[in-house]
């Protein structure tokens, strides 16, 4: 699977029928991403998409109700790119620590691979679908993964004891956040310096508390 935060990945046993309809709409798909990586988001239009598909525009209305649509969709690979990303770390040896600047490289290396789109994607996404008193659509799914990393640092002796680990996720994943939302509100944001300052902050948060 391609480390990029925004990907395809698919695999089922299905129809002709069913496959040709797949292949289009993976094609506009592709046609989007492209697009949107190279002119960004705003000043993409329905009519290069079909263009660059090579479809017809009433094919692109048939597998997507507008290019927001198609944004959404991308989200969803974010975010779920994300719960792989911390579940990799789950599954390597190592302080609750390790696995948290694991995690902060892994970010790094995809946003660098399509920053542009990736930055266009999450800039879209907060203004389309952030709502007061919700989680932030991108990091609605870590919480969990987070937590556990936490919990089994404490199991385990690495991580102080004399807080909750849901709390302490919570802290974890606001001061990433706070890395991500600076390269959103400014592009020329150090986001790599910033993440790897912020996650050295997170690691001594995190130590057990001496006695």
């Amino acid at each position: 699977m391609s480390t990029a935060l925004i990907d395809t990945d698919h695999g089922s046993i299905e129809s002709r029928r069913e496959r040709r309809k797949r292949e289009v709409r993976e094609r506009i798909y592709d046609a989007a991403r492209e697009l949107f990586l190279k002119h960004g988001f705003a000043a993409t239009t329905v009519d290069q998409i079909a263009e660059r598909a090579d479809v017809a525009q009433t094919t692109f209305f048939n597998h997507f109700q507008s290019k927001g649509d198609l944004l959404q969709e991308m989200t969803q690979e974010v975010a779920a790119r994300l719960t792989a990303m911390l579940a990799q770390q789950l599954a390597t040896p190592g302080t609750a620590t390790e696995r948290i600047e694991g995690f902060a490289r892994s970010v790094v290396k995809s946003i660098g691979e399509a920053q542009s789109l990736v930055r266009d994607v999450l800039v879209e996404l907060l203004r389309s679908s952030s709502h007061p008193g919700k989680p932030l659509p991108y990091v609605a799914g870590v919480y969990d993964p987070f937590t556990a990393i936490l919990r089994q640092g404490q199991e385990q002796g690495n991580v102080r004891r004399d807080r909750d680990a849901r709390l302490l996720a919570e802290m974890v994943i606001g001061t990433l956040n706070m890395a991500l939302v600076g390269w959103l509100n400014d592009s020329n944001y150090p986001f790599e310096k910033r993440l790897h300052e912020f996650t050295s902050l997170i690691g001594e948060v995190i130590q057990p508390q001496e006695k």
